[in-house]
């Protein structure tokens, strides 16, 4: 059993709601992802499927297409069945994915997983992984055929320590920024300062690179948070994701960038502000991107 299989063993009720909550977000995220993606080929892919949102979005965008939900989580394709979604089901790593053949791939908020949870904990939270993803598209794939893929965004280096102050609406929820700091691994490659300076009156300063990861993990909520911990959600900066594309044979075709809307979410519990005390821009946090096989 791998990390992610254990995770979501240890505590099923929590599963759920993160399941929910994970349906909502790529429900929310839809608005940027099904206009590249409706009809982009007929034989559909979606890694990482859990409830099953995106299968649903897409057949109603693409009715013609043949879609297949993978997921590593067997509660997820089980549920899947038992309700009779009318797509092909696959519970299983798709790294080991043995047979098929697809027109298109979408990985919607999981390749970041796939880094995350790497079983080789010196290829973990880095470009590696990625590539085997990339690999295992290449094979499944003919020429032309097309990957989607919607992740998080590492912070450009030159960013990352910038300054950034936060302060919350309830004092008492401070102790979930040292909580992170003690608990999160996910910069254990990076320089990343994780340092927070506690400048009085309820307020805090982190670099932006460790903020962002932060607020991925508190917006979540404590119902998610021993998952969050476990996943960096910025593995590759915009750049970067480019970069891994096109070593592995891809072409990339269509970049949108997209902030989530986490100054929405937020605006009722935290304060951020530059270190200056000027307005803080929330970064972009997702990447959006369609690329072809050569």
């Amino acid at each position: 059993m791998n990390r992610l299989e254990e995770l979501s063993r240890q505590n099923r009720e929590n599963y759920e709601r993160y399941l929910k909550r994970m349906t909502e977000s790529i429900r929310n995220s839809t608005k940027g992802f099904l206009p590249i993606m409706a009809r982009q080929g007929k034989r559909i892919l979606d890694v990482g499927c859990g409830s099953g949102v995106l299968l649903y979005a897409i057949a109603a965008e693409n009715p013609e297409a043949e879609l297949t939900g993978l997921d590593l989580n067997e509660e997820a394709i089980n549920s899947l069945r038992a309700s009779g979604a009318p797509f092909d089901l696959i519970h299983g790593d798709f790294l080991k994915l043995a047979e098929g053949k697809y027109d298109t791939v979408v990985f919607s908020s999981i390749l970041h997983e796939i880094s995350s949870y790497c079983p080789e904990e010196s290829r973990r939270f880095t470009e590696g992984p990625i590539d085997d993803a990339f690999a295992k598209c290449r094979e499944i794939m003919e020429p032309g055929g097309t990957i989607l893929i919607r992740d998080g965004m590492l912070t450009d280096p030159e960013e990352q320590n910038a300054p950034a102050v936060i302060s919350f609406k309830k004092p008492e929820d401070s102790e979930w920024l040292y909580r992170f700091q003690k608990d999160f691994r996910g910069f254990d490659n990076m320089d990343v300062c994780r340092e927070i300076r506690d400048l009085g009156d309820g307020r805090y300063q982190v670099g932006r690179s460790f903020l962002k990861e932060f607020l991925c993990t508190y917006t979540w909520g404590p119902e998610s948070y021993e998952r969050e911990i476990c996943e960096r959600f910025g593995i590759l900066t915009e750049r970067g994701w480019v970069q891994a594309l096109g070593k592995n044979g891809f072409s990339v075709e269509t970049v949108t960038k997209s902030r989530e809307e986490y100054e929405k979410f937020l605006s009722d519990r935290v304060v951020i502000t530059n270190a200056d005390g000027t307005p803080y821009e929330y970064p972009y946090m997702t990447v959006i991107l369609k690329a072809v096989k050569r």
